[in-house]
């Protein structure tokens, strides 16, 4: 095991070894899902940087950050080679609030003749572990279920995946991405993280959050306001004092941000 695997596995509390079966790959995927939040506080700074395992391992596994699908993707990635999974990338388009460009990277493992999706890069809201890739498989959870759903289409499969979160007023099944089940090459990867931290239409382009989930639920943070949901009852919280927020990130989700990361407002899109 090199060096900047094993700090990887100390980052995300992964002490068992690495290899390619089906019980390491739950263990790592549970691993990194508790322990690395999705964020994009410093999400331009590190674009600016670029997407080396240096400049990543720097800021999620020394730095304690988290980030967004693309950068804990490609950390997630070298882990995967390390256990010897074999596997491709996809790019899914999003559903909710509305449709998206294919902006988020999921994997799809081939695993003892199954193929099955691993995403630990949507957030609180994506999926609680890893599914067959087979119509209407489902992986109930106590907080959050998820479903996958094969719609026909010509050419290549259209999968969909659903999430239900178990909480007062929550909806019913509710569709959060889907993607063409085509390999997205490296050039594909560059183009849709490029559009994630500059077009003015990305959404994580417009809005700071952070998010994260719990054994009995999820805590979020977006543009200043704190949701927390536990033992299916959620509640939001505004926070107006960037020294608030920071103490609240700090202690929701173990980061250390700068006041000028954690502001509101951005002068551009590539302002950070």
């Amino acid at each position: 095991m090199n060096d900047l695997i094993s700090r990887y596995t100390e980052r995300i509390g992964f002490g068992g070894p690495l290899e390619p079966t089906p019980a390491c790959l739950r263990r790592i995927h549970e691993a990194h899902l508790y322990h690395v939040p999705f964020e994009n506080f410093s999400m331009h700074r590190n674009a600016e940087r670029g997407l080396t395992d240096e400049v990543l391992h720097e800021a999620i596994v020394d730095g304690r950050r988290g980030g967004i699908c693309f950068e804990t993707g490609r950390l997630m990635g070298r882990l995967l080679d390390a256990c010897g999974f074999a596997y491709g990338i996809r790019l899914g388009s999003g559903c909710d609030p509305h449709p998206t460009p294919a902006t988020h990277q999921v994997f799809v493992v081939e695993l003892d003749g199954e193929r099955l999706l691993f995403d630990i890069g949507y957030g609180a809201r994506g999926p609680r572990g890893v599914l067959p890739l087979v119509d209407g498989a489902e992986l109930a959870h106590p907080a959050l279920s998820t479903r996958i759903r094969l719609d026909r289409a010509p050419g290549a499969p259209v999968w969909t995946v659903s999430v239900k979160e178990h909480a007062v007023g929550a909806v019913d099944w509710q569709d959060i991405y889907r993607f063409v089940d085509v390999p997205a090459a490296e050039l594909d990867l560059e183009m849709a993280h490029f559009y994630t931290t500059s077009s003015p239409h990305s959404l994580l382009n417009r809005h700071k959050v952070a998010s994260i989930p719990t054994p009995d639920g999820r805590v979020s943070v977006r543009d200043g306001h704190l949701t927390v949901v536990a033992d299916g009852r959620g509640t939001t919280t505004p926070i107006t004092e960037d020294a608030e927020l920071q103490e609240v990130v700090s202690r929701r989700f173990g980061l250390t941000v700068s006041p000028r990361d954690l502001g509101l407002e951005r002068q551009g899109p590539c302002a950070s």
